[in-house]
């Protein structure tokens, strides 16, 4: 069949199968271009009015919480809620009008004590299009996951209990300062960098809390000196015979401190001692690998290097010496009665050679102080902080109800409401959570 031409009114072929297929193509332009451009405009605005109704929100629980603290009625126990009404906070400053798109909002909030932070359940009105019960459906059922992303939320608590035991250990052996661990721990005190140190307990047992006990451990050195009876003409100590003095007094005899390490041989003498040792070049390596000497790098014996920092040495080593020399008193005319060393001044002697003194070796560290009147011009004493820990542990049984029960439930069924049970220690309360939402 052949196919029918069309003229316009001055001639020009008209292609009549384009026109029957206009509509179409118009239709298809609309949807294709200017609906999406309209589903989008609608998607940007709703998002806008979501965004500003969660930061109204996101400002009344700020508020809330604050306003809570200052009146002393945020809840620290799980599950434990307050309602705070939100006509208060706005009388009483906590919110003002710019921060809920300057209008005053009705109805309250809810805090929910959950774990170790707080859900927010907001029921705010005359809030306009922000207002839960316009925005908002009816509340979705419970379930036990929290539903993330949802803007309105509760939390149903649910209750449940153990039987508890509470016991305390003994209390542990004292620890020295040096023993304990550097940190603070979750307990609020130092352990001992060895825990096996303290009493054991069961192995099915949880730790409540460990304490601490201090106090402080004592020791003492005694003070000694030669005792002598009369003045008489003596000079000062001294290894060789100073002038003007004729007699040596033997009982007198003293002896010097070491001298310092030296690389030469002292001069030998008959009242002098020399010992010698082996002389190192001690160092530790710093963070960039670098040898860090002692003493500049002199040969040192191990001995003289007072901290275990220097832990490595150079293998080339020299000898090193040090002395010590006995000394007396030389006197003139009558001698000395001298006392061996003693405290306290014997019986018809009763000058103290001062320069004679030597110090004894410290006691045993001893709980209790032995320094009184009678004693501490002579006794020197030392002390420090020894501590000791015992552990409080609870011991609960399997959950005493096959079901967990709300609030109202619980309490029927314990005959205490849940603060009171919650304190008291032959019990251990288990809080779970349901959650629900408001649908969009």
């Amino acid at each position: 069949m052949k196919r029918q031409t069309y003229v316009d009114k001055e001639g020009n072929i008209v292609d009549r199968s384009f026109e029957s297929k206009k509509p179409i193509l118009n239709f298809f332009f609309v949807f294709g271009t200017i609906l999406p451009i309209v589903i989008i405009i609608i998607i940007v605005v709703t998002a806008f009015k979501n965004n500003g109704c969660l930061k109204i929100y996101n400002n009344l629980k700020s508020a809330s919480l604050n306003y809570a603290k200052d009146e002393g009625t945020v809840p620290n126990l799980e599950g434990e809620s307050v309602t705070i009404q939100l006509n208060d906070m706005y009388d009483d400053g906590y919110i003002n009008t710019g921060k809920t798109d300057n209008q005053v909002c009705s109805g309250d909030i809810k805090i929910t004590k959950y774990k170790k932070d707080y859900i927010y359940t907001v029921n705010a009105r005359n809030c306009g299009q922000c207002s839960v019960n316009v925005k908002y459906g009816s509340w979705s059922s419970e379930q036990s996951s929290y539903p993330s992303g949802k803007a309105i939320i509760d939390v149903i608590p649910y209750y449940n209990y153990y039987d508890r035991e509470v016991s305390t250990t003994k209390w542990s052996d004292y620890f020295d300062d040096s023993e304990l661990q550097d940190e603070i721990s979750e307990y609020g005190i130092r352990l001992p960098m060895d825990m096996e140190d303290i009493p054991k307990i069961p192995t099915e047992a949880k730790i409540i809390n460990i304490e601490s006990d201090s106090t402080y451990y004592y020791r003492y050195r005694d003070r000694r000196w030669k005792w002598y009876d009369i003045k008489g003409d003596y000079s000062d100590f001294s290894s060789e015979q100073p002038a003007g003095y004729a007699n040596k007094d033997e009982n007198s005899e003293i002896e010097t401190n070491w001298s310092e390490y030296s690389l030469n041989y002292p001069a030998e003498k008959d009242y002098r001692t020399i010992t010698q040792t082996t002389g190192y070049k001690f160092y530790y390596l710093n963070e960039k690998g670098e040898k860090i000497y002692y003493n500049s790098g002199k040969y040192s014996a191990r001995e003289e290097v007072n901290t275990d920092k220097y832990d490595q040495k150079d293998e080339d080593t020299a000898t090193l010496y040090r002395y010590k020399d006995k000394q007396w008193r030389w006197y003139n005319g009558t001698k000395r009665k001298y006392s061996s060393e003693k405290s306290t001044a014997p019986k018809n002697q009763p000058y103290k050679d001062r320069e004679t003194e030597v110090l004894g070796n410290p006691t045993n560290w001893e709980p209790e102080s032995d320094v009184n009147a009678a004693n501490q011009e002579y006794r020197l004493e030392e002390r420090k902080i020894m501590t000791r820990f015992r552990t409080q542990y609870e011991m609960i049984s399997l959950k005493v109800l096959k079901n967990p029960l709300t609030r109202k439930e619980f309490e029927e069924e314990v005959k205490m409401s849940i603060p009171e049970f919650a304190s008291n220690e032959n019990y251990k309360l288990d809080v779970t959570y349901k959650f629900k939402y408001k649908k969009s």
